[in-house]
């Protein structure tokens, strides 16, 4: 047993409770929406979304023009219309219900070109912890378990000694990440004796193929928790093998907090996600309409938060795609993301025009001992490039340009780079595909 979690898991309890509950109360919320039938949660999430739509009309200049009380009446918005019509839309601090101190400002990494600040309230920034503690402990992770973010940390971002100390999260930098940061990144993992890792999927992957080549081992390790980008299965295969530990992956944007998670042990194949339904409402909608998408259909992602007052995001298409699955024996009768695609603009299209799942390349790479890494790029209706690292002896390439075109089509054209980097974005997410050719 670690008694310094102990310690300090229940020190923060104990100052919860004293301070009214406002983060057990949430996460008793959760829990019970999370963990009961569809029917059960209904009541309390539709309260909620009328609350806040109701809350919308009256408090900000934008939506007080709204006829109808119902979603639908809302338009839809992307990043670039929450921009444009920012002032319109956030609250006054005065107006914002249980409101402590000034309004919090999250800020995105931009990773997609456009830069975001979010404002969230005192009961948002509450339940978002809320959040990370339920969603952590469904996965296996005790909250104050000692944990290594691994992320680009920069001086707006980064921990205080005090945090690090209460909090037992140790942060490390990943802005670089070659040879010396990783075996540093090794033995601090050991000396921490560090339970969980949390980072993007490409860090987790290249930490493990360090480990695997380097030899380490790490007792206390037990779970990983990938977000920002795809976990492809050769990564996933990887780091259970190599670091003796599970691995799940988590759906998540700074601008509202997590959407989805998968199941550890996952109980299904291809590893469904479970949508975070007790802080938001989702809709799939088609790419050529607003009306919904049907299941086994690719479609984008909108959603409502239902809890931030400060700046109520509502019916937010965030660029990311995904492909619903009916509800099944472990979804409580909610529908599943059968398929989570990523960013739309990072969409690869076939030769015919029928969109490819990222995780496809994955699965054709991983069979390729001898490829460090990887990125597939589309930069025009049939041209294809595959760039990749290689370690020791060259895989057979022509056997790898056969294999792609049964995915992609018998005309595409695709040649393959060899190179020695893959670049790095400004937020430490690398991309395992791009789309230049943006259909």
């Amino acid at each position: 047993m670690d008694l310094n979690a102990l310690y300090l898991r229940t020190r923060f309890w104990i100052k919860d409770f004293l301070k009214g509950s406002p983060i057990r109360k949430p996460y008793n919320e959760i829990k019970f929406i999370q963990e009961n039938s569809y029917e059960k949660g209904l009541p309390i999430r539709e309260a909620a979304l009328q609350q806040l739509l109701n809350f919308a009309k009256q408090n900000t200049t934008f939506y007080k023009n709204i006829q109808g009380n119902d979603l639908k009446s809302f338009p839809i918005m992307n990043k670039f219309s929450l921009l444009e019509h920012y002032n319109e839309i956030c609250v006054e601090k005065s107006k914002i219900p249980g409101q402590v101190g000034d309004v919090h400002i999250q800020t995105t990494s931009g990773s997609t070109g456009t830069p975001f600040k979010i404002p969230q309230d005192t009961r948002k920034r509450m339940r978002r912890i809320a959040e990370l503690k339920y969603f952590g402990a469904i996965a296996g992770f005790k909250t104050h378990e000692k944990l290594i973010h691994l992320r680009t940390w920069n001086r707006w971002q980064q921990k205080t000694a005090k945090q690090i100390k209460t909090e037992n999260i140790i942060p490390f930098d990943i802005s670089k990440i070659g040879d010396v940061e990783l075996k540093q990144l090794c033995e601090l993992i050991i000396s921490s004796k560090a339970v969980c890792l949390r980072g993007y999927a490409s860090s987790l992957g290249k930490l493990a193929e360090y480990a695997k080549d380097k030899g380490y081992k790490f007792p206390h390790l037990k779970l990983a928790i990938a977000g920002a980008e795809s976990l492809q299965d050769d990564v996933r295969a990887l780091f259970k093998e190599v670091m003796h530990a599970d691995i799940q992956s988590q759906y998540a944007n700074e601008e509202c907090g997590i959407l989805a998670q998968e199941r550890v042990p996952t109980l299904e194949k291809d590893n469904p996600m479970y949508w975070n339904n007790s802080g938001y409402f989702f809709e799939v909608l088609k790419f050529d309409s607003d009306e919904p998408a049907e299941y086994g259909e690719l479609g984008r992602i909108v959603i409502t938060d239902l809890h931030n007052y400060a700046f109520p995001v509502i019916r937010y298409d965030n660029g990311d795609t995904a492909i619903l699955q009916a509800p099944n024996q472990f979804s409580n009768g909610y529908p599943i993301i059968e398929k989570l695609y990523g960013r739309r603009l990072d969409l690869t299209y076939t030769t015919t025009g029928t969109a490819v799942s990222p995780l496809t390349y994955g699965r054709i790479l991983k069979h390729y001992e001898n490829i460090a890494q990887w990125q597939f790029i589309q930069n025009g209706e049939k041209d294809y490039a595959l760039n990749l690292i290689m370690r020791g002896e060259e895989p057979n390439l022509p056997s790898i340009v056969e294999m792609l075109k049964e995915s992609l089509g018998r005309d595409a054209n695709i040649i393959i780079n060899k190179v020695d980097d893959i670049p790095i974005l400004a937020s430490g997410k690398r991309k395992p595909v791009v789309n230049n050719w943006q259909k």
